[in-house]
């Protein structure tokens, strides 16, 4: 990871999540939840399509301390060539169109800010999904969750190999909102 000057969305840096190891490929930050309800505001921006056919993760609501292989891990992960939300494992997973490429899914074109959205309230099993103002998930009462940790950056199970950015990242008890 690195601080980067050259590709922003507002301000004068973003964070840099440089292209890592084909197969897993851990490479994230992470940070205290609010509580166990909270929303998150980040700019996303990928070298490749976001959307891909195979399993790897942006972001994700945890359970844990922010290390990858303890606690449950709502992940905003990408399978079948769409945005997906996935606990932890593939235990559970839902799509915004069939599990297949071509089911006309939500995927957000490379090289490109996007605005993503996330409210993740454990206590009820609730996860809203929002990509550029558009919901893209909504889960009810799916898996109730203590959430205690926040993280984002790019979490590698199949790739393919991808600089990632990040900016404007908010994590908040309350929705944050898209700057326009």
């Amino acid at each position: 990871m690195a601080i980067d000057s050259s590709i922003v969305h507002a301000g004068t840096r973003a964070l840099r999540v440089n292209p890592g190891m084909s197969g897993y490929d851990w490479r994230m930050l992470s940070v205290p939840a609010p509580g166990p309800a909270f929303w998150v505001r980040l700019y996303v921006r990928s070298s490749v399509d976001l959307g891909q056919s195979d399993h790897n993760a942006y972001f994700q609501a945890m359970t844990g301390d922010g290390e990858p292989n303890i606690g449950d891990n709502m992940e905003v992960a990408e399978q079948y060539c769409q945005l997906v939300l996935n606990m932890r494992d593939d235990v559970a997973l839902s799509v915004g169109g069939e599990a297949r490429c071509g089911s006309n899914g939500v995927k957000l074109p490379k090289d490109q800010w996007h605005c993503m959205e996330a409210y993740f309230d454990g206590t009820k099993g609730d996860v809203q999904v929002y990509a550029n103002g558009t919901k893209i998930i909504d889960k009810t009462n799916w898996k109730k969750l203590a959430y205690k940790t926040f993280s984002f950056g790019y979490l590698g199970f199949h790739g393919p190999a991808r600089t990632m950015w990040y900016d404007d990242v908010a994590v908040a008890p309350e929705r944050i909102g898209c700057a326009p």
